[in-house]
């Protein structure tokens, strides 16, 4: 599995520690992991990029998480680039795992996206972590969107739906999978 991790660089100071530990779990399972961009430089290196390199930098991170299966995020300490990083992911599809040592930030508590979830974890609990990473990646597997088909319905059958996507602020294509996996799950 390709995996696309990104965490604040500016807190790269503080929890370094945790961004090496939670990649080195990722490769050692056997999965390819895109963290350089976390791994190989700190926020200094940043304030030196013309507009031109950022903006190849962002053309670059865009084309990984294209290219990835899942992205992985430690989000303890809040970044804009991080949560603009995620919204990308999120858009293409991706399962995105939030890994966070304290409470997360209430919008992404708030967020109901079901390819979204948030795992509180402990640097004291290395095997915790493995396991909340190992479970992600076996249900993300499962939970790729690999088949499409069409649906024809009638207007009562689409008032349901709309009735329903709106007080769960959700599409309406994930209220009838959450109908369909409750049905599954009797």
């Amino acid at each position: 599995m390709k995996i696309f991790f990104h965490s604040s660089i500016f807190a790269k100071e503080h929890y370094e520690e945790a961004y090496l530990l939670i990649v080195k779990i990722c490769k050692d399972h056997g999965h390819t992991v895109f963290a350089d961009h976390m791994l190989k430089r700190d926020y200094h290196d940043t304030d030196k990029y013309t507009r031109e390199q950022h903006q190849q930098d962002f053309q670059r991170l865009t084309k990984q998480i294209k290219e990835c299966d899942v992205v992985i995020v430690e989000g303890t300490a809040p970044s804009i680039g991080t949560g603009h990083y995620m919204t990308i992911a999120l858009g293409y599809l991706k399962p995105v795992l939030v890994l966070h040592q304290n409470e997360p930030h209430g919008v992404l508590v708030g967020d109901p996206n079901r390819l979204l979830s948030l795992r509180r974890y402990s640097m004291n609990d290395k095997k915790g972590l493995e396991k909340t990473i190992k479970d992600f990646l076996r249900n993300a597997e499962k939970k790729t969107l690999k088949n499409r088909f069409n649906l024809m319905l009638d207007d009562e059958m689409i008032d349901f739906l709309e009735r329903y996507s709106k007080q769960d602020k959700a599409s309406k294509a994930d209220v009838i999978r959450r109908l369909i996996l409750e049905r599954m799950n009797k």
